[in-house]
This record gives structure tokens, sequence and C-alpha cells, in this order.
């Protein structure tokens, strides 16, 4: 019996043989036949599992960084007698684990995305005190080490001589221009341009050529940083961005400059970049803007509510004056879009409609605030869409919470002082509680002291005692 079973498995075996004989003939033949016809593929083919089977130890080397060391900051007034150059030089430890580094001055942005742990301020004034802090980021995030505050004032005897205008592009997509290797070329389809100028609240012009059409006008802030971001996606390819920097009190006094850059593809690698150097270039003209000169309408554009303050729930009043227009564009309906844009350079209210256009003509818009916008300080941007080019202008307005509860005048309570203050509020409703349980306890007991009292006018209205001259039976 066990014989029989024995041979039975042997049978098997065999055939299993026979079968992985002839599979293994067919691949063999397969594979050297391949390898007649392209004798370039068995070389290949053996180099690799040679490679395969010689490289069995893996080496990788791989540089990890830590967080960003808190810059340690040094600043020094100087006053160059000779060029009569008043500046503020700040100077700081580099860190390797440190991508960029952004300078606040008195509270507001000076500089962002430098490269270098150095930076000198040009635009101050004689008998003034500064302050400056230094944030250095990683490259996982923004703001990981801030710097103490250091104070710097300026010397009062010192003379100085008058600059011409200046304006400068520092940082594009969150980097420093100069940080790229050839034309500065990004992925992001809305990257954040940013610089500065040595006129305070400058008026700021924006072009992006004729690929795009993008043209803005907006503010600089007290220090003379200013930032833009496209209110919509760039198309690929290399373009070229004009700024443009007027002085407020002066529009003589301009000063431009210009960047190339590129959008890349999606199917571009993230290394990749373009061999063509980056063009930083200053070109000022005297009396009109490069902006002015090429678009085809220029207007004002401001907010008409008291101290640009809206409440959620709230109509915005927006006001614009149409200064110049081309003349193919009179007595045609163009779209306009109204904007209401937060910090991060995002639209959380968008309103299209057509307006005819004419010069001198004045257009009045009412934009409703949702109840959902948070309070906060916001952009108000409005964008004019002809066919080869987006005009837009901006200005600011605070939106504040809606009253829950009106007191005469001014004074309010909105409904998040309430929720901030709903611990207090709970607190002294629970002691008024308290309060008026105690009260109607106490009359309560006096009550049942009352019922509990009998008096002798109360027997002789009932008729138990009879009254008699000063007796009482």
């Amino acid at each position: 019996m066990q014989n029989k079973k024995q041979r039975i498995r042997n049978i098997r075996l065999r055939k299993l043989l026979k079968i992985h004989t002839v599979l293994t003939s067919v691949f063999l033949g397969v594979y050297f036949l391949a390898a007649f016809f392209d004798p370039g593929f068995l070389s290949y083919d053996l180099r690799q599992k040679y490679n395969a089977l010689a490289d069995d130890t893996l080496v990788i080397t791989a540089t990890v960084l830590g967080s960003p060391a808190q810059p340690v900051v040094t600043a020094t007034a100087e006053c160059n007698s000779v060029t009569g150059v008043l500046s503020i030089a700040l100077n700081w430890v580099d860190d390797a684990n440190t991508y960029t580094y952004d300078i606040d001055r008195n509270s507001l942005p000076l500089v962002t995305g430098l490269t270098a742990s150095e930076y000198t301020d040009l635009n101050v004034t004689v008998a003034t005190t500064y302050e400056y802090i230094v944030t250095a980021n990683g490259p996982m995030g923004p703001g990981f080490a801030e710097s103490v505050p250091v104070s710097v004032t300026t010397p009062a005897g010192c003379t100085v001589t008058a600059t011409a205008p200046q304006v400068s592009i520092l940082s594009f997509g969150g980097r420093g221009v100069d940080s790229y290797d050839g034309m500065p070329r990004v992925n992001d389809r809305r990257p954040v341009f940013s610089g500065t100028t040595n006129m305070s609240n400058a008026i700021i012009q924006v072009v992006i050529g004729s690929a795009n059409g993008f043209a803005a006008e907006f503010f600089a802030n007290a220090n003379g940083y200013w930032e833009w971001k496209p209110p919509s996606e760039l198309n690929s390819g290399n373009q070229t961005f004009t700024v443009t920097a007027i002085d407020p009190s002066d529009v003589a006094r301009q000063a431009m400059a210009s960047l190339k850059f590129g959008i890349k593809k999606k199917d571009d690698k993230i290394g990749e970049s373009s061999k063509q150097e980056v063009s930083i270039i200053p070109t000022p003209e005297e009396g009109i803007a490069q902006s002015d000169r090429e678009l085809p309408i220029r207007f004002s554009f401001s907010v008409e509510n008291d101290n640009r303050t809206v409440r959620q729930g709230e109509a915005l009043k927006l006001f614009l004056l149409i200064k110049h227009l081309a003349k193919r564009y009179h007595n045609t309906n163009i779209p306009f879009r109204f904007s209401i844009v937060n910090d991060e350079g995002n639209a959380v209210v968008s309103v299209t409609n057509e307006e005819l256009l004419s010069k001198e003509r004045e257009i009045w818009k009412l934009l409703e605030m949702p109840m959902y916008i948070a309070a906060g300080q916001y952009i108000v941007r409005t964008e004019v869409l002809f066919d080869n080019v987006n005009v837009s202008r901006e200005d600011s307005v605070l939106i504040t919470e809606l009253p829950l509860i009106r007191l005469g005048g001014e004074a309010s309570i909105t409904y998040a002082e309430i929720m901030r203050n709903l611990g207090w509020i709970t607190l002294i409703l629970l002691v008024l509680l308290l309060l008026w349980l105690f009260m109607f306890i106490r009359e309560y007991w006096m009550y049942l002291q009352a019922l509990r009292h009998i008096t002798e006018r109360q027997f002789i209205k009932a008729g138990f005692l009879a009254k008699r001259k000063g007796v009482i039976r």
C-alpha cells in the first residue's frame, strides 16, 4: 500500500519537473532571441544584475536641519558726512538652519525674504528712534525664531542730502530674488511680489506684461514696504513685472524697477531653472508712470463709510471716479469686479457687474457685507476687466461685529463680546438667582408666620370674643 502511494507521488513530481523544464526553456529562448536581435539588451541586463548583486550596501547621506536660531541683532546708526547719507545698519550671526529673514520696523514690515544676515535701512530721518525685530524663517515654515526688539536713535546733528526716489523688488514667491539660480521661476500661479521704497506711504503701481495684462495701484506702508499678490492666476511662461513708486506729496518724484520671472508649467521639473540672468532694471521716467501710460483707464477708488468701517451685515459704500479713458472704450459696458480680500490675498466676497464707461463718470456701489465674514482689517479691491488687461485699485476697510444689544448712542454690545464674557455673565446671573431664591424663601417664611399668628382682633371679628368697655370675654 505504501509503495503504491510512493509511486503516485513520484509520477506527480516528474510531471511538475517536466512542466518547469518546458517553461524555463521557453523563457530562456525568448530571452536569448531578444538578445540576438538586440545585443545591447543582453549586455545591459547582465550589468544590471551584476550591479544589483555587487551593491548590497546602500549609503544615504542626508542633512537634517534643526530649528532656526534666534537672531541676536545689533543696530548702528551711521551718518556719512561726505555723502550726506543717514542709515541704520543691522547685523546678526548667520544661521545654517535659517531659510530667509523678515524685518519689522516699529511693528510694521520693513523687508521680507532676506537671505543675507545683514540689512541697511536708508529710509530714516534724524533724531528719530526706530525699533527693529528680525524673524528667522526655517525651510518648513515662517516665523520660527524672533529676535529681541532692538532700538536705535539716529543722531540729531547729521546733515542729510536729499536722495533721489528709489524702489526695489526684493522677494518673489516667498524668496529673495537673489537666491534663485538664474531667472526666478515658480510653480505658484499667484506668486507674491514684495519690495521697498525710500518714500513713506508711496503710491505703488504694478504692471505685468500683456501676456496676463494685470495692473494695480495701492500704497506702501510708513516704512516704504509694499507687497502685491495677483488677483487671479498668471499664465505660464516668462514675463516681466514692473513696479513704479510715486511720492504722494509730489507726483513728479517717481522711481521704477522691473523683474523678469517665469511661471512653470505643470510638467516642468521642480529643480529646473532658466539660464537667463535675473533682471531688475531701474527705469525712472519723469511725469508719467508706465502703468498710467499703457492702461486704457485711470480711476480713483475709495471706501466712503465713516472711518472706513462697516459692520457685519451692513452695506459698504464704494466710490469710483474715472479720470482717463481710452477713446475706444467710451460709452461701452465693461465688467467691474468688487472683492473683499483677506490678509492672505484671497477674496472672501466677490461681485461682478457691468458698468457704462465715460470720462469723469462717478460710480457708486453698495456692497453688502455677509454676516459670516469675521471681524478684522480687509482690503477692498476694484478690478476693471478689459479683454487684454485687468486694471485694479485698492483701499482698506475695517469690518466690525454686528451689535446684539444697542444701549443708545454709540454704545452697544456685540454677540462676540457676550460670548467672550459668558463666564462672568453666567456667574452674575447665578448670584442674582441665589439672591432671588433667598428673598423668596424669606417672604414665604414670613407668610407662614403670619398665618400662624392669631390676634385678638381676629377673634373678635370671628365672634369668639365680645367687645366690651375695657373687658374682653
